[in-house]
């Protein structure tokens, strides 16, 4: 794993800025004339280039960055994200960066768990963004756990098109911006430890998955057994209208558990006994009864914290 130097990275978040508009292309196939050329936009002193977004409605997103707790870490361990930025992705293909460094944020994500930390904000112009990118060093981001640290080798790495040196890990976030008008939004972003790592042999494997929504809804709960007891290491499954699971998380010692990183909206709340993670780790509940697992139904808007209440196990 190459590591990720400032004065590379200041090459990489800067080689869009090529010509005097502050956005840089890749040069077109003299045989594909008619294929849309991905461009990446990138900030300014701060601010995306004002001959790019001049006389057109801005909308200005703000970030804030929760976590999922990670599986049998106790007291003093720190799950370390090397953190690059955040892009939007258009429905071109485009990035849009809102915020970025070229030196990497280390952050303990573990401490992000029932307070979030603001990764900053940034302007689009108005229109539609599917998705977005967390972009992550992997140099810099590692495990410390009972005073060891584990180096984190990414299972299927993911480079943004626009990083030549290949050491930048872009996590794709589904998480749907849109607007016509001028607007500011905000998005609640969770880096689910939970889901993305896997310890194995001092190696940390990691499948980074980021669950993303708009504003700053929260599910939180306990799991507990048919004497009262807690029910810790049980998987809880927010699942949404269609279908999809929008987002997960895994009760604490005490049996309670916090979901974020969700749009507004209703979710069946399902509780697993026996879960395995994108990760490839098999969690199994502790404290629980036999027989089925419970699920209940809640809607949260977009600034509520709703309470399941004790969820019998």
């Amino acid at each position: 794993m190459n590591k990720l130097t400032t004065a590379a990275l200041a090459t990489l978040f800067l080689a869009a800025c090529a010509g005097p508009s502050g956005t840089g292309t890749v040069p077109p196939s003299k045989t594909a004339a008619s294929k849309h050329v991905r461009v990446r936009h990138v900030k300014v002193n701060g601010k995306l280039p004002m001959d790019v977004l001049g006389g057109i409605p801005l909308i200005h997103v703000v970030l804030s960055l929760f976590d999922a707790p990670l599986i049998g870490s106790g007291a003093g361990t720190q799950f370390n994200a090397g953190i690059l930025g955040v892009d939007a992705i258009d429905s071109l293909g485009d990035s849009w960066q809102l915020t970025g460094s070229s030196t990497p944020q280390v952050v303990n994500l573990l401490a992000l768990q029932s307070s979030s930390m603001d990764l900053g904000s940034g302007d689009l112009p108005a229109g539609t963004y599917p998705s977005l990118q967390f972009l992550l060093d992997p140099s810099t981001t590692t495990v410390t756990q009972n005073g060891q640290t584990y180096p984190v080798q990414i299972v299927d790495p993911n480079h943004p098109w626009w990083d030549p040196t290949n050491s930048v890990e872009a996590v794709t976030i589904p998480l749907n911006i849109s607007s016509s008008t001028a607007e500011s939004v905000t998005a609640s972003l969770d880096f689910n430890v939970f889901q993305s790592a896997n310890l194995v042999n001092g190696i940390v494997y990691l499948t980074p998955t980021v669950a993303a929504g708009l504003g700053d809804p929260a599910i939180v709960g306990t799991v507990v057994n048919n004497a009262g007891a807690p029910v810790s290491n049980a998987t809880i499954v927010a699942t949404d209208a269609n279908g999809n699971v929008a987002n997960t998380s895994v009760t604490a010692s005490d049996g309670t558990f916090r979901i974020h990183g969700i749009n507004p909206g209703g979710y069946t709340v399902s509780v697993l006994n026996s879960y395995t993670t994108a990760a490839g780790a098999t969690v199994t509940a502790s404290g629980n009864d036999a027989g089925s697992a419970p699920s209940t139904y809640v809607v949260v808007g977009p600034s509520s914290q709703v309470n399941t209440g004790s969820l019998n196990d």
